[in-house]
Order: structure tokens, then C-alpha cells, then sequence
């Protein structure tokens, strides 16, 4: 009989990625029961059985309501604790700042010698009306071995511990049954009138009540998704009104209500200097087959423009309008730098918009680093922004139909020579102080050539690589064992941009594992197959994107997914939502190597590592080495938004085969998904002679 013989865990301070393995296939096991030991704190020696959701295929979950694992055993050597700091059946975040450790111990049948697994009074059977909480009759269970213990983990936002960096991920993925759940419960009426089950789309109408939630101060819907982030946002204007100092602000998108608000009053204080870009356009032309002529102006900086107004109003010339009213060029950045007594002492950079979609419906990251160094290089970009003066605003306002746009005329706004050639050569390495690593950081532009080159035909050479890439490409080619990713759209196809070269560094290095999610499809490397399929009418409709490309199918060490929701009911799966918007993903991350404790590299930043970025974007970019606990992480967050889309993905595709071969979705069947057979085949896969590398090796050390 198997028996595990290694487990542990890592955390990013929202999410825990726990992994273990075992000597061979454990007899008679349905699964694992894990339970979450709280070490330190208020709740110190609190024992929590990790919730599960999912039921055994002779039973149905259909009010998604919470079991233990007690109940729904974990058939799986891998794992994530969503709950860490979330609960499991509410909008509720426990605060931040603790240690814990987990047991592990696998469970299976009752028999002889076998002791029957714990009563938990989270996982009850009958609810307080004696109405069963779900479908079937209840499998007991038996406890087949002894726990076993993963080390101590951290939770916290500081890497490391007391150091001066500290990073926060949002909770903005939106395709959860969790969300749904919450959605319909603050929901006023249900949608469809009648309780949730499993022939309801209860996603009807929920991104219209999404969308009135996650702008209102204090909503709970707005403070789950948002998770820690908005605190970061908030610490850095927290901090300025009561500290005497002032913020520098670099910002492409700002349209949350609460953020505007306390930027507003600090501008007015004369304490905020705000760079804002353009952001949105709008044409009111329809959209007719053929076009509509004449053709409406575009009306750009819609999204902006009310910010933008208060800001002015609010200000005494401290709000500087950075106008690229055109598709060619943009400021992108979202920055944000802490001066007192004319020093630089911290900046604020990542992913994340300063807008409620950027908050709460997208996958963000913040990175928050107190350093004087470092914010001196980015306080001297600033001013370089400052000084690159862009065409003023023309104000322009169409109305068409019942629709107006407020805004500006397009102009022609590029960055200048000046900017960029200063922006060519990249500052000198800091060393951070308490164990901080050493970054670097670029910013873009930082070409001469004011836009992207592009190739007339395929064997005509590359352009040149920019700087930022060019550091970003070599550290990817130096890595030994894991390149991991998200990423918003870097480019099309893995051409110049980071998914090409990720890809064939993996084809070439056999021991490599590349992994990670992508937001828009169009990134993802070319894979040949039809567009369209054949109705059982024989009409023509659109096949959905492909969603997975692994080139050595279901166990490929070169793993690339991009984002999707149930796209149907599945199971006890119902239809989920996608997005609130454009982006889905929205961080750019590379993450090399993180469990070498000198070769651990982080990037981060507004950059979407892209050769679009580099040639015509404000951005910034910043490289971490040698900050281990911080490249975990990322790492852990990078695996958690991973391993969240990756079973969805492997639906659209599922889904996108059936429309192919029959024209028709796969047939529906109701119920859970684990294997009730003690002699199941789920363990087989993990221990398949061959099996490549997968991120679970890759953190166990294997």
C-alpha cells in the first residue's frame, strides 16, 4: 500500500498552494482530507477541515452549497486553500498576518481497524430544517493513515517578513460558482423568480447587478473581489494626507468612484501631482451591414473625462493632461510615488487600474516597495513625463440617437526624441535593503523608432529587440527548471512578445516546465483547426477560440491556457460569468525559477511584455532577483489563476470538439464528478511511467 512520503505548502497572502506525493498509489483511497492548523494569532490551535464542493457522481450539489473534505474527499495530489483568508460561504476576509501548517491524510472506506473519519460541524448532512444539504445518500468514509504535516507557512504581504517589499494579488476572477452564489444572494429579484438549481442560468442578469456592487464604498461584493489591493491604493493617499508628504502620480485609466474621491481631495490639498492619459474612446456611428455613412467623430477620453474635470477644478496646476487621443499610442502606466521633505521614499506599481473593473473583475497585482533609491528612479521618470508635453485637449461632445460622448478630438500625440532617449539606457541595478533582492526597472518607450516595425513577410528578420525585452528574454533563457506567466495580450501568436520565446525555450529544454493563463486567445501560439462548424440545420455558426495549447497533450510540461468560463451546465457546474469588460487577465507577469533562492526572478509592472509596449507605450517595468519569498509569491499566484481557468479551458475546447464532430454542445448530465470506486483510475495519472514535469513536481523538488 502507498503512502505519502513528502507534502508542503506556499502562500501569497491570499491563496495557499499545497502539494504531496506518495511512494505509489494508496489502496482503497477516495481521496484526501485536509485539514488547516492555525499556528499563531487570535485563533491560534484552530483546526479547520478545507471545505470541497464537488460531490460523487452518484450524488448532485445543486445549491453549491459547502461539504468538508471529510465528505468530498480531494481526488487530487495537489491543491489550493481558497480559503485561507476568504470564507467558504460568505463575502467575509479574515485579516491578514499569521502562520499555519496543514494535515494531509488520505481516506477511503470503512473496515476493519479503520477509524471513521471526524464529526465537523461544518459539514452537516440536514441543514437546521432537516432538509438535506444535497442529493444521494451520504458515503461514509474511514481515515486510511496518519496525517501527515506540511511545514509552516506565512501569510503575509511583506517578502520577507518586516522587509520593505510587499505585493497583493485582487480576487477579480470572475468565473467562479462562489461569485455566482453571492451575486444571486444579494441579488433583489432572483433573476428567473426561482431558486438556484441545476437547469437554472442563474447568469442572467448578474453582470448588470455585478456592475452596481463593485463601485459603491464598502460594498461587500466591491471588498471581496478587491481584496487587499484597494488597501495598497488607499495606504499611499492614507499616508501622504497624514505624514506632510506628497504623491506622484503616473495613471493610464481613473474611474473608480472611491479612488477619485480621495485623489480629488488630495489634489485639492495640493499634495497629489497627477500625469492622467487618455482612456476610452467612443463613436456613436451603428453598427450597420453595409457601414453607416457618413462616419461619427471617435470622441477619446471618455472614461477619463469626469476625473479629469474634478481633478482640474480641484487643483492648482498640480494635474497635467497627457493626451494620446489615437490608437497608436498610449499611457499606460499606473504608478504611483511617496515623497516627504523633497526625498522619494516608496513606489506603488503593478497591474492594476485605478478603476473598479481594475479593482474587482480583473486578476491584478500591486507591488509596493519602500526604498529611496529605487522611488528616486522612478520620481526622475516622472519628471521626464512631465516635460514631454503633449497636444492640449480639444474638447468634443457628439450625441447621436439618445447617446452623447463627452471628450476630446483625436490629435496626434507621440512620445518626443527626448523621452526616449533617455529612457534607452536603464538606471543602475538597486540593491534593497532587508533582503529585498535587487531590481531593476525600464521604462518605456525606449525606441528610437516612434512605433512598432512589422514584418512585410514571415523570413524578413526581426526588428530590434528593445532593452526591456531583451533583459526580460535573457533571464528567460538562463532559467533551469520553471518559466510561469499571466498575461493580459502581449501580441499576437507569440510573435514579439513573451510567448513565443517561452515557447521554444521549453521545446528546446526537456526539463524546462513553462506554464501559465492567458486573457485574450489571440496570444496564445498558432494552432491550426476550422472557425466555423455545421448546425444540425446545416447553417454555418462561429466556433468558440481553442483554449489550450500544450503540444504534448493533457500531461505537457509546456502548458499555456487562456481564460473561460463553464460555458454551459456542466455537472453541478452552471454557467459562469467571463468578464465585466475587455480584460479578463490582466497582470503581466513572468515569474523564472522561484524556489532558487539567488536565480528567483520576478517582472513585473505595467508593461504587457509585448514590442508594441516598448516602441509606443508609457510603461514601466521592473526585474526582481534574489527575493525568494516574494517569487513565491508571484509563483502562487501565477498557479492559482492557472489552475482556476485550466479545468474551464479544457470545457471550451471540449466544448468547441463536440461543435465540430456534431454541431451540437455536448449533452448535459447532472451531478458531481468524483469517483465513488475504491479502485478508481483518478490516481493513475500521477503515477504514469514517463509523465513529464508538472508545476506539483516542480515544488516538490522532484
Amino acid at each position: 500500500m502507498g503512502k505519502i512520503v513528502k507534502a508542503d505548502a506556499w502562500c501569497n497572502g491570499e491563496v495557499a498552494y499545497l502539494a504531496w506525493q506518495a511512494d505509489g498509489p494508496i489502496a482503497d483511497c477516495l481521496g484526501f482530507m485536509i485539514t488547516r492548523v492555525r499556528e499563531t494569532g487570535p485563533k491560534a490551535g484552530r483546526r479547520r477541515i478545507l471545505p470541497t464542493w464537488i460531490a460523487f457522481r452518484d450524488q448532485s450539489n445543486p445549491d453549491w452549497l459547502d461539504q468538508d473534505s471529510s465528505v468530498w474527499p480531494i481526488q487530487s495530489y495537489e491543491w489550493r486553500d481558497l480559503t485561507l483568508r476568504r470564507s467558504r460561504d460568505s463575502t467575509s476576509v479574515r485579516p491578514i498576518d499569521f502562520k499555519v501548517h496543514y494535515e494531509i491524510v488520505p481516506v477511503g472506506p470503512p473496515g476493519p481497524g479503520r477509524k471513521a473519519v471526524p464529526t465537523s460541524s461544518t459539514a452537516v448532512y440536514r441543514d437546521a430544517d432537516g432538509k438535506p444539504r444535497y442529493r444521494g445518500t451520504p458515503l461514509p468514509l474511514a481515515l486510511l493513515a496518519d496525517p501527515v504535516e506540511t511545514p509552516t507557512i506565512d501569510v503575509t504581504h511583506s517578502y520577507p517578513r518586516g522587509g520593505g517589499v510587499q505585493a497583493t494579488y485582487t480576487n477579480g476572477i470572475l468565473s467562479t460558482q462562489n461569485l455566482l452564489q453571492q451575486l444571486q444572494d444579494v441579488q433583489e429579484p432572483n433573476p428567473q423568480g426561482v431558486a438556484a438549481g441545476p437547469a437554472t442560468d442563474i447568469s442572467k442578469g448578474l453582470l448588470t447587478t455585478l456592475k452596481e456592487h463593485i463601485p459603491e464604498p464598502g460594498d461587500r461584493i466591491r471588498k471581496f473581489l478587491t481584496a487587499d489591493v484597494l488597501g495598497f491604493l488607499l495606504s499611499l493617499i492614507d499616508r501622504t494626507e497624514k505624514d506632510g508628504g506628497e504623491l506622484y502620480l503616473a495613471l493610464y485609466e481613473l474611474h473608480d468612484p472611491e479612488l477619485i474621491a480621495r485623489l480629488t481631495k488630495l489634489t485639492k490639498a495640493g499634495k497629489a501631482h497627477v500625469i492622467l492619459s487618455t482612456a476610452g474612446s467612443v463613436n456613436l456611428t451603428p453598427k450597420t451591414k453595409p457601414p453607416t455613412k457618413p462616419r461619427r467623430p471617435d470622441v477619446w477620453d471618455t472614461e477619463n473625462h469626469d476625473a479629469r474635470a474634478g481633478l482640474h477644478a480641484a487643483s492648482a496646476g498640480t494635474v497635467q493632461d497627457r493626451l494620446f487621443n489615437n490608437s497608436s499610442h498610449i499611457g499606460h502606466n499606473k504608478f504611483a510615488v511617496y515623497v516627504k521633505g523633497g526625498v522619494a521614499k516608496a513606489v506603488l506599481s503593478g497591474s492594476t487600474n485605478w478603476t473598479e473593473t481594475g479593482l474587482c473583475t480583473q486578476s491584478n497585482n500591486a507591488i509596493l516597495i519602500e526604498d529611496d533609491k529605487l522611488a528616486s528612479i522612478y520620481l526622475e521618470y516622472w519628471k521626464r513625463l512631465q516635460a514631454d508635453v503633449q497636444p492640449a485637449g480639444v474638447p468634443l461632445q457628439d450625441a447621436f440617437h439618445g447617446s452623447t460622448a463627452v471628450g476630446f478630438a483625436k490629435n496626434s500625440g507621440v512620445q518626443g526624441a527626448v523621452i526616449r532617449a533617455a529612457n534607452l539606457t536603464p538606471a543602475p541595478p538597486v540593491q534593497l535593503t532587508h533582503g529585498g533582492g535587487t531590481v531593476e526597472v525600464f521604462f518605456s518607450p525606449n525606441t528610437k523608432a516612434k512605433t512598432r516595425p512589422r514584418k512585410k513577410k514571415p523570413d524578413d528578420p526581426d526588428p530590434p529587440t528593445p532593452p526591456d525585452l531583451s533583459r526580460v528574454y535573457s533571464l528567460m533563457e538562463q532559467a533551469d527548471h520553471a518559466i510561469l506567466f499571466l498575461v493580459f495580450l502581449p501580441g499576437v501568436g507569440g510573435v514579439q512578445n513573451v510567448i513565443g520565446p517561452a515557447a521554444k525555450l521549453a521545446a528546446a529544454n526537456p526539463k524546462l516546465l513553462v506554464q501559465g493563463a492567458i486573457s485574450d486567445p489571440d496570444a496564445l501560439p498558432p494552432r491550426q483547426g476550422p472557425t466555423e462548424y455545421t448546425k444540425p440545420n446545416g447553417s454555418k455558426g462561429k466556433l468558440p477560440a481553442p483554449a489550450v495549447w500544450w503540444p504534448a497533450g493533457d500531461d505537457s510540461r509546456i502548458a499555456m491556457v487562456r481564460a473561460a468560463a463553464v460555458p454551459a451546465q456542466t455537472g453541478d457546474l452552471r454557467k459562469e460569468l467571463l468578464s465585466a469588460g475587455f480584460a479578463i487577465i490582466h497582470d503581466k507577469i513572468v515569474v523564472i525559477d522561484p524556489l532558487d533562492p539567488q536565480r528567483c526572478t520576478v517582472v513585473t509592472g505595467s508593461h504587457n511584455l509585448g514590442f508594441k509596449a516598448s516602441y509606443q507605450n508609457d510603461e514601466n517595468l521592473l526585474v526582481i532577483r534574489g527575493n525568494q519569498s516574494l517569487a513565491i509569491s508571484y509563483a502562487v499566484h501565477v498557479l492559482d489563476v492557472y489552475d482556476h481557468y485550466v479545468m474551464r479551458a479544457r470545457l471550451a475546447d471540449k466544448l468547441r470538439e463536440s461543435l465540430i464532430k456534431t454541431g451540437k454542445p455536448p449533452p448535459v448530465k447532472t451531478g458531481g464528478f468524483l469517483d465513488p470506486d475504491p479502485a478508481g483510475a483518478w490516481q493513475k495519472k500521477w503515477f504514469k511511467p514517463g509523465r513529464p514535469p508538472t508545476s506539483r513536481d516542480y515544488f516538490l523538488g522532484d
